[in-house]
């Protein structure tokens, strides 16, 4: 995946401004809520891992299941979350013999 890293503060700042009617409260419970569901490693109904910044507006569910697409291009994720994703990516890779 290709998500944009953002920190916590900034995602909640950028979607308070592109969703002036959402209670910040809410909003911040949520992303904690689909963070610790990533963390705790609970996976979409597909089986993949969840895209937190998606899960805080829908429930825990995959990129691919909330939006349809394959790519994230242009698509932000918590910043913590992109690192870990980058990570197993490689490890994957190299395990495969792809790198």
């Amino acid at each position: 995946m290709n998500f944009t890293p953002i920190s916590k503060n900034n995602y909640v700042a950028l979607h308070l401004k592109n969703n002036p009617s959402i209670i910040e409260a809410e909003l911040r419970r949520n992303l904690e809520t689909a963070l610790t569901a990533y963390n705790k490693r609970i996976k979409c109904s597909c089986g993949e891992d969840i895209w937190v910044v998606g899960s805080t507006s829908v429930g825990n569910s995959c990129y691919t299941c909330i939006t349809g697409n394959n790519l994230a291009t242009d698509n932000y994720e918590i910043d913590g979350v992109v690192t870990h994703i980058t990570e197993t990516d490689a490890f994957q890779r190299k395990r495969l013999g792809s790198i």
